[in-house]
């Protein structure tokens, strides 16, 4: 290229390109504020030697993030909040989380939990406190907090709900290993919540309530967890792990009534320790349904059980993924006569069956009643695993099965049992439009993952399925 060309080029290049020499000390107060807010607290805290304009800045910000880290870090943490707090203009504060060990410093934490949030601005709320020995004591302000959008807490110990409760504005609710204190506190804070979009009770105790009713005329999506023990200590007031069952039985179990007429989304995976009953779920389109097996169980909990799930499953009749465990198809197995009343999952596409490590028989007669009441189901993982007995009798074939079911998966296949294969063979010759069956195994040998095969119709082969071999 000749340097006169050369000097066109280069003349040309800049043009259209406007440059900017803006920095970030150019922006104003309210964009910086916006960007020291996405850095950690103390990263913003930082910031204040950058020069006499940044020492303010920082001090407005509309988060703050604390987490002690370790306990090596204790010290310096204890040290550091309350000159935070000291400093800090609370006034703007939108978004606060605290995660750290309460341990002696109860007294401390409450004056962190009074000084931080700020009735009238705060919308996040994130609290993680562990090791409690002595009730916290919240503001009563922040339970007739107007702004408040989300409330995340998690603590083992009794929540000492003040009156009155009223959050207006209140759309998530995250609870965990929170011990509901009593009937007569519990029951007016979920009356407090009337704008729930989102409840999560994550193995929270109820040994201290005997009923609770949870009116949520806009509640969406509901998740329920519940751990394997739901013991009260008196001397600690935290969950005890350590008590087991007393002779099979529960004792102090709750009635839990939930009334949540757009419920779209429910997940419960526990051991029914207590009573559910879910009313107003005709919408819900997503469901979740697993159940904790106790080796303590005989055939009278087995039974208990299956009539939980079973009062889950009635008020699910419109959904359209389900996922169900093993263990709650064999609990409503041992129910007998309940099973030809599960209701018709018309609109159901999508099923997955069981857990990890978890197979179960095709011949199942509470699987084969909810696939028969699924006639326009067109998946089915078995997320466990799938055999069929040699003698297994299995009745008429779903109607899904001529007419809808076009992909199959099959997880944790082992590939060596002559159950396993019987029940791929049962699909590949029943499942008449079947498409696409996928195999997950991790015991299979290196040279059969990953093979597929296109059948051509003919007798014995698999009629045009196209199967998926792959290491899992």
């Amino acid at each position: 290229m000749s340097n006169e060309m050369q000097e066109e080029h280069h003349e040309g290049e800049g043009e259209g390109v406007e440059e900017s020499d803006t920095k970030i000390c150019d922006l104003p107060d309210e964009v910086l504020q916006l960007i020291l807010s996405s850095l950690s607290t103390k990263d913003a805290f930082r910031t204040s030697i950058l020069s006499k304009r940044w020492v303010g800045l920082w001090k407005e910000i509309s988060k703050i993030e604390l987490e002690e880290g370790g306990h090596e870090k204790r010290e310096q943490f204890l040290d550091f909040v309350p000159r935070l707090l000291q400093v800090f203009d609370c006034s703007n504060l939108k978004k606060f989380f605290l995660s750290c060990e309460v341990g002696e410093d109860a007294p401390q934490i409450n004056q962190w939990l009074h000084g931080f949030i700020n009735p009238t601005e705060i919308e996040e709320l994130k609290l993680d406190l562990k090791g409690i020995e002595e009730p916290l004591v919240f503001p009563d302000h922040l339970f007739t907090c107007a702004t408040l959008t989300k409330f995340q807490l998690c603590m083992n110990h009794i929540f000492q709900i003040p009156s009155p409760v009223h959050f207006v504005g209140l759309k998530n609710l995250i609870l965990e290993n929170i011990i509901f204190p009593d009937s007569s506190t519990t029951q007016p804070f979920f009356y407090g919540c009337p704008c729930l979009e989102e409840l999560a009770l994550l193995n929270c105790s109820w040994v201290n309530v005997k009923s609770v009713w949870i009116p949520s005329p806009l509640l969406q999506k509901l998740i329920i967890q519940e751990g394997a023990r739901d013991y009260y200590d008196d001397d600690d007031n935290t969950l005890d792990d350590d008590e087991d069952d007393v002779g099979g039985q529960i004792s102090n179990f709750c009635n839990i009534v939930i009334n949540g007429n757009n419920l779209k989304s429910f997940s419960y995976d526990g051991d029914f320790k207590n009573v559910y009953s879910l009313y107003g779920s005709a919408l819900v389109i997503d469901a979740v349904v697993k159940v904790q097996e106790r080796e303590w169980w005989d055939e009278g909990r087995y039974i208990d059980v299956g009539y939980s799930v079973f009062s889950f499953l009635k008020g699910l009749s419109n959904v359209e993924k389900l996922h169900i465990c093993g263990v709650a198809l064999l609990a409503i197995n041992c129910t007998g006569t309940l099973l030809r009343h599960l209701p018709l999952f018309r609109k159901l596409v999508e099923l997955r069956v069981g857990y990890l490590a978890s197979p179960i028989e095709l011949s199942c007669e509470a699987l084969l009643i909810v696939l028969r009441k699924s006639p326009c189901l067109q998946v089915v993982d078995f997320l466990g695993g799938v055999s069929l007995p040699k003698d297994a009798s299995l009745g008429p074939l779903p109607i899904c099965f001529m007419e809808h079911l076009k992909k199959v998966a099959i997880y944790g296949l082992h590939g060596y049992s002559v159950e396993e294969l019987l029940a791929i063979k049962f699909l590949l010759r029943e499942a008449s439009v079947l498409e696409e069956l996928n195999v997950f195994s991790a015991s299979l040998p290196k040279e059969r993952v990953g093979k597929r095969k296109k059948g051509n119709g003919g007798d014995g082969d698999s009629g045009g399925v196209t199967i998926v071999v792959e290491d899992g």
